[in-house]
């Protein structure tokens, strides 16, 4: 008889109400496996004492907090599976950090600059605006600012003490999303909360206009998905891009997105996590 197994679904509070990882603890739970909610925000740990690991097969992480890292790194010490890793979440965690790897890989991203916003402001030609500034340690969107002149970028109330800064590269409202698990990828296209802003398209109206549609998965599309894995060592990811007229741009790379539109995502999140803490090939 085969062992049920026990999986830790490690996530930070803010996303207990997002698509995952509700989905992938009810696709489990479906199948019969256990599935633990361990939230670094509300449980006590004594560093002295690993009995919260006790029983558990692997590890799904979803977050980037300090806390959910550590205990991430606590978990990996002690030679549980980890999905994703505690390395291959800090590879992408680090917007810096990520542009220099993606750049240094000859992937093809826009032009990226990092400084304080004085400098950037003083720095940056004009035929590189508009830009998107962006926390160093930001995600789901947060933070992000259009600016559309060095005068702009230099009245920039920014609170951070350096900023990375992207060219805008336009699109038609939409983003292309390459959403991987494993080796397996799948092309959506999502409302572009930055094209929304960029072209003033903001009442709610013009918002629900814009649909999620998956789009065929080419070979380029597949590449490209598998190139940003393995580079990052990442199990779960996504990889937001634009298409322009000279080809795809990588804009970033994320871990453990919501799936949106990828048909039966739960499903294939729980099958994948099932193979990886048995051992098993994914």
């Amino acid at each position: 008889m085969i062992r049920q197994l026990h999986i830790g679904i490690l996530v930070e509070r803010r996303y207990l109400t997002q698509a995952q990882p509700a989905g992938l603890v009810a696709a489990l739970s479906a199948k019969g496996y256990r599935a633990t909610i361990i939230i670094p925000e509300i449980h006590f740990y004594s560093v002295k004492n690993d009995d919260w690991l006790d029983g558990l097969d692997a590890i799904v992480a979803r977050g980037r907090s300090w806390g959910l890292l550590s205990l991430l790194a606590w978990a990996e010490t002690c030679g549980i599976p980890t999905i994703n890793s505690r390395s291959a979440i800090a590879g992408v965690h680090n917007k810096a950090e990520m542009a220099v790897t993606l750049a240094s890989a000859n992937l093809p991203i826009p032009h990226t600059f990092l400084n304080v916003t004085e400098n950037l402001a003083s720095q940056i030609t004009n035929e590189s605006y508009p830009l998107i500034l962006k926390p160093i340690f930001g995600d789901n969107c947060r933070g992000l600012q259009v600016v559309n002149t060095p005068r702009e970028l230099s009245q920039l109330d920014w609170r951070e003490s350096a900023a990375l800064a992207q060219q805008y590269l336009p699109n038609d409202g939409y983003d292309l999303k390459i959403y991987g698990i494993g080796a397996e990828v799948w092309i959506v296209r999502k409302p572009s909360p930055l094209g929304i802003y960029k072209t003033r398209q903001t009442d709610e109206s013009n918002v629900k206009a814009l649909r999620v549609e998956q789009v065929p998965t080419t070979p380029m599309f597949r590449e490209l998905g598998r190139r940003c894995r393995a580079i990052f060592g990442l199990d779960l990811f996504g990889v937001d891009c634009v298409q322009t007229v000279d080809g795809l741009v990588v804009i970033e790379v994320n871990d453990f997105p919501n799936y949106s539109g990828v048909p039966d995502a739960d499903e294939k999140l729980a099958d994948f996590v099932i193979r990886k803490a048995r051992g098993e090939k994914p």
